[in-house]
């Protein structure tokens, strides 16, 4: 593997030099200082990653730009500013590692991108006694084009939320007993499958059966994206428009299996915030309004109906969002170290994260935590113990590991007396309340959105469908599907 290291800091080359050749086998970093001397080695030697120093990228200079929307590349930067992460996104970095770059992080990178570029090296092979007519491609007719498609296709991306069980998807894909043999190509975010559509037109019945195998066998979602829009196109063609159709996940989710003939066409937004949202922003902050926020977040971004805002411009909006909770810390004077890495951590999910709802939900766990809590207690005088303690079941329910510990370790009580004291003042226990808030949440779910149940169960905090239903039914006398087909949603 060849890697083109693009940085006017020689300290610094030679230290991503060392950690690259020294850490990962097989590996040749060639560093450059110059622009101008990188693109030349280019044109001799076409190595399989670049690294590139954004901050010495001029910000006019597009045709740099474009000229890496051609090669797989990853961006490092000082500067930690939306603008940074919205160039990568524009000219389709893999990724971008802001200083101080941690060694383990840039080696991740490097690993995911090493995953590929051996599959890409695997040649698709037609089986002995097909006729010449068989669809041959390889990598360079989906990277480079190539002649139009002359018989109708098919052209199938899976997904999962854990790039690393990608590996897992191409294997099961291999193995799976398919009518007829696909072409299969494995990318760092995506496996790809490619074959002719039958006569009959129902190849589609093979991947629902390979998705129900997947379900049974794998606790992990997957999304399946069916391109069959063909007619006129390469093959290059053909999978920018699916790579395309994956945006979808932005707002549907995972676990999914969609269909489409057509390209998509994303509807017309202005990303950034008007004054009168501005001032709303400020006025809710400012009074610690924690109910007119949520209400504010989930109209604003998970209200969206087809045809859906490209995600980028909905990125950028929530930053909007972002931008005015930044003015408010630096008003109130919270900059705690604690605070500014959380900051940072939200700040990367809404660059990085694949699906809107878990954006926002990020967020909200954020803004609730800053307007609750300062330097890691609760403000005494802001609430009484069972508000305290339900503002923090608020903000924590989505995650399983969440518990009672915690909860008095923020509130700086023992656990014992935490429980005691809330049970004595509220009626009820510490676990009742937060099983009441997680199935107050997972009605709302049922009620006002389309996802499938494996995905509301672990948005507020059940690791497993299973226990799930279970709770469910316990407390609502009827299972999440029975409730949903109540309210005449189809489970």
């Amino acid at each position: 593997m060849i890697i083109h290291l693009f940085t006017t800091d020689e300290l610094e080359a030679k230290g991503i030099r060392w950690l690259v050749e020294s850490h990962v086998t097989g590996v040749k970093l060639v560093p450059f200082d110059r622009v101008e001397n990188m693109l030349e080695a280019f044109a001799k030697e076409q190595p399989e990653l670049y690294i590139i120093d954004m901050d010495k990228w001029e910000p006019d200079d597009d045709s740099f730009g474009s000229w890496l929307q051609s090669v797989r590349w990853l961006g490092i930067s000082s500067e930690r500013i939306f603008q940074t992460a919205y160039r990568g996104l524009r000219f389709r970095a893999q990724d971008v590692l802001f200083r101080p770059i941690a060694p383990d992080e840039l080696m991740k990178c490097i690993q995911r991108q090493r995953f590929q570029i051996r599959n890409d090296k695997r040649k698709a092979t037609i089986n002995p006694g097909e006729t010449p007519e068989k669809l041959v491609i390889d990598y360079s007719d989906i990277f480079l084009g190539g002649p139009k498609i002359r018989k109708p296709h098919s052209m199938t991306a899976l997904l999962t939320q854990d790039p690393n069980k990608l590996p897992v998807v191409y294997a099961k894909l291999q193995e799976f007993p398919f009518p007829k043999s696909k072409l299969i190509f494995a990318f760092s975010q995506l496996v790809l499958c490619v074959d002719e559509v039958p006569a009959e037109n129902r190849y589609q019945e093979e991947y629902y059966a390979f998705f129900d195998q997947w379900k049974e066998e794998q606790n992990e979602p997957l999304a399946m994206i069916m391109n069959t829009h063909w007619q006129g196109l390469s093959i290059k063609e053909m999978y920018e428009r699916t790579k395309q159709l994956t945006e979808m996940i932005f707002f549907e989710g995972y676990d999914i299996i969609l269909a489409k003939a057509e390209q998509i066409h994303w509807s017309s937004m202005d990303p950034f915030l008007t004054p009168l949202e501005q001032r709303q922003w400020i006025e809710m902050l400012e009074k610690r309004d924690i109910q007119a926020i949520r209400e504010w977040m989930e109209h604003a971004f998970l209200d969206y109906e087809k045809p859906y805002p490209p995600p980028e411009m909905v990125r950028i909006r929530i930053t909007s969002v972002l931008a005015q909770i930044r003015r408010y810390m630096k008003s109130q004077q919270l900059q705690h170290p604690n605070w500014e890495r959380d900051y940072h951590d939200v700040f990367r999910q809404i660059i990085q994260e694949p699906v809107v709802y878990r954006i926002v939900q990020d967020l909200l766990s954020f803004t609730i935590r800053l307007l609750t809590e300062q330097d890691g207690r609760i403000d005494a005088d802001f609430k009484t113990l069972v508000d305290r303690v339900k503002s923090l079941m608020e903000s924590n329910y989505w995650n399983p590991q969440w518990n009672l510990e915690d909860c008095a370790n923020t509130l700086q009580i023992h656990k014992s007396t935490l429980s005691r004291r809330f049970a004595a003042e509220s009626g009820k226990t510490f676990r009742e309340t937060l099983h009441e808030i997680k199935m107050g949440e997972a009605k709302r779910l049922l009620k006002e959105t389309n996802l499938s149940l494996d995905e509301i169960a672990r948005l507020v905090g059940y690791q497993y469908r299973t226990y799930f239903n279970a709770k469910f039914k316990q407390m609502e006398k009827k299972t999440p599907t029975e409730y949903r087909m109540g309210l005449g949603h189809l489970s």
